[in-house]
């Protein structure tokens, strides 16, 4: 394994150092911060008897200002007649995500004719969605990341029906 020398580190900037101490609520999604892990579960055993603090998960506001960790553009003639079946697979993907790391989301989803850009706050998720859509509908992926592997394009494209 290679050792990877004078390269800059880059952190997250929505990313904090360190969480809060006790545990917390996002109070824009309700996301609860608890052992050191961002959770959508509401376990009563976490909850009860527990004053909660009222924070800002870090998903929220890289959702706000638009800060996409990965890019997802689809293209293709394959497309257009399978859209809203596509784009179900994604929101499927987001929900099973959400359930295991609630600051894996999906910023926006821009739709234009001949193509659909997805973004989303970090690149494993939109790698992730990539992989998925490659493997139920086929067709070409390819995967760009960043230099400092931070941030990742990925291009899926299907031409004509096989």
């Amino acid at each position: 394994m290679p050792i990877r020398k004078n390269l800059p580190v880059h952190r997250d900037p929505y990313l904090p150092r360190m969480g809060p101490k006790e545990v917390a609520i996002c109070r824009s999604c309700g996301a609860i911060y608890h052992r050191k892990r961002w959770s959508m579960e509401n376990s009563p055993a976490v909850l009860k008897d527990r004053t909660l603090r009222s924070v800002t998960c870090p998903a929220c506001p890289k959702k706000q200002d638009s800060f996409p960790g990965g890019v997802v553009m689809l293209s293709g003639e394959y497309l257009a007649p399978h859209k809203e079946q596509i784009l179900h697979l994604v929101r499927n993907e987001e929900a099973r995500a959400k359930r295991v790391n609630p600051l894996e989301r999906v910023i926006s989803i821009k739709d234009s004719l001949k193509s659909v850009e997805i973004q989303t706050t970090s690149d494993r998720f939109a790698q992730w969605i990539g992989t998925e859509i490659h493997r139920v509908f086929k067709g070409d992926v390819t995967y760009h990341r960043s230099r400092d592997d931070r941030f990742i394009r990925v291009k899926w494209h299907r031409g004509q029906e096989r």
